[in-house]
């Protein structure tokens, strides 16, 4: 899989040629070859895409990311057939027993508050409460210690009055990190032959990501720390790009440094495989310099 995220932010036509991406803009053409792109986000509703490209990227498991007029994004491309043993692989999500997902949803909500705690280090915040509610984590959180301490722990990031249902600048830069993320995990599960719509945790019958929605929990705090560092700034293509480009900076997982995405692979891949009972652990997702 590759490793550029392709911004298209302005009239072009998409399309194909030798196992290429061509754009084609008013002022030139540019070429990318397949095995460097990994998703492509059309960030303009003045673009064309021909039906050969979509299915050309299709067949090689790159993301295609369709954003509406105000450029955020609102539509993703999966595939059918992306894994040959998919019904096989679905056979088995199905499956899963309940003691399984129980046990990873509680790795993964440690997990995640960790990281948390981790972002509120770097911004010189009092972890306490947050620590406090940390310890009293039980199994498959049946406390709720994770809603808990999110309504800690953005107040203490951002300002006393913000909670995550509010129409302001920053929980749109969060939302729009979040659905970048969102789509890479999307595309790692399907690429991995298995539905995004069953959930461990996340059970909505709105969601059709209920899974991705799961498994990237202890992604997200690499988004909360870039907009933390750029919440002064207005929300504009910049931004907008250093979100995009969140999936290619270097963190830990199973004591190795990745960038983001490449981790992200292998992290589903071992909550997969702990899913199916093919292994007892999972390794812990980090920052590479951690407070």
């Amino acid at each position: 899989m590759g490793w550029r995220t392709i911004y298209i932010t302005q009239k072009a036509k998409l399309s194909y040629k030798a196992n290429h991406l061509l754009i084609q803009t008013n002022m030139d053409l540019k070429q990318i070859p397949f095995h460097q792109i990994n998703c492509i986000v059309v960030a303009t509703t003045q673009s064309v895409i021909t039906g050969y490209l979509i299915s050309q990227l299709t067949a090689n498991n790159i993301k295609i990311v369709f954003c509406s007029e105000d450029r955020n994004p609102c539509a993703e491309l999966n595939g059918y057939y992306n894994n040959i043993q998919r019904n096989q692989n679905i056979e088995s999500q199905i499956s899963w027993g309940i003691q399984v997902k129980q046990n990873l949803w509680t790795q993964i909500v440690k997990n995640k508050i960790e990281n948390q705690i981790v972002v509120m280090k770097h911004a010189d915040l009092d972890t306490s409460v947050v620590t406090q509610s940390y310890s009293e984590i039980i199994a498959n959180d049946d406390t709720n210690r994770e809603a808990v301490i999110a309504k800690k722990y953005f107040p203490a990031l951002f300002n006393e009055d913000f909670t995550r249902g509010s129409d302001s600048k920053i929980n749109a830069m969060l939302n729009y990190g979040y659905t970048i993320l969102l789509s890479a995990t999307n595309q790692e599960i399907v690429a991995q032959g298995y539905l995004t719509q069953l959930g461990i945790h996340h059970h909505s019958l709105k969601n059709c990501f209920n899974l991705s929605s799961d498994l990237m929990e202890p992604f997200r705090q690499f988004i909360d720390y870039i907009v933390l560092q750029k919440v002064d700034y207005d929300f504009n293509e910049y931004v907008k790009l250093e979100l995009v480009d969140s999936l290619n900076q270097e963190i830990i997982y199973n004591h190795k440094t990745y960038i983001l995405k490449n981790a992200l692979s292998q992290y589903i891949h071992d909550c997969i495989s702990f899913l199916n009972e093919d292994r007892d652990t999972i390794s812990k997702v980090r920052f590479k310099d951690e407070v």
